[in-house]
């Protein structure tokens, strides 16, 4: 019998990290893998100038959320800082970040350091419904 030459694993594409990322939350956030399947995700590197660019023409924008991969550099303070002074300075979007060395408990942290973009009356809105789903019963 002849021996196959030994592969290195080559890393999975970004698109499948994400979508086992979004499928194994699901219980916890439902909207984000209904929203990765429909395409109004959007994940880009981070750039400060370009966040901040989306924030002020967030309306216009065809993307519910919008995903910030960090650098594996990125400390968990740093990531803190830009998020909590993006949310106190404007009301339009609301941000939040993920980083996969914390867990608040739930094992739901992302794959690497991301910065999350979305509206805020809108997560509000997603929120509150799924409050009132559990309420119910359903």
């Amino acid at each position: 019998m002849e021996r196959r030459s030994v592969q290195e694993a080559k890393p999975l594409p970004d698109f499948t990290v994400w979508l086992w990322y979004f499928r194994k939350i699901k219980d916890v956030c439902p909207w984000s893998y209904k929203s990765f399947i429909a395409g109004t995700t959007n994940i880009v590197p981070f750039k400060l100038d370009t966040l901040i660019e989306n924030e002020s023409n967030w309306n216009e924008q065809p993307w519910e959320v919008i995903i910030y991969t960090m650098g594996e550099n990125q400390t968990l303070d740093e990531m803190d800082s830009i998020v909590e002074k993006r949310n106190e300075v404007q009301d339009t979007c609301e941000y939040l970040w993920s980083h996969p060395s914390f867990s608040k408990g739930g094992n739901n942290q992302t794959p690497q350091p991301i910065i999350i973009q979305q509206d805020r009356a809108r997560l509000m809105e997603l929120r509150n419904g799924s409050k009132k789903e559990k309420k119910e019963g359903r």
